[in-house]
């Protein structure tokens, strides 16, 4: 079960990345940062939790 949430929370990623990099690319600096760094938060995060947190998915 959790390598399915891992998937599902790369599928995520890969959207976030892609709004990301939409925005770079029309010079909207600020916006991209943001949404890498909220991408990466969203993907991370969970992952640690679930690995290595102190509660069983």
């Amino acid at each position: 079960m959790k390598y399915l949430i891992v998937v599902f929370l790369s599928g995520v990623l890969v959207y976030l990345m892609s709004f990301a990099k939409y925005n770079w690319d029309r010079d909207n600096r600020i916006a991209a940062v943001g949404a890498a760094i909220v991408g990466l938060t969203a993907f991370v995060l969970p992952i640690y939790l679930m690995f290595w947190g102190n509660f069983e998915v």
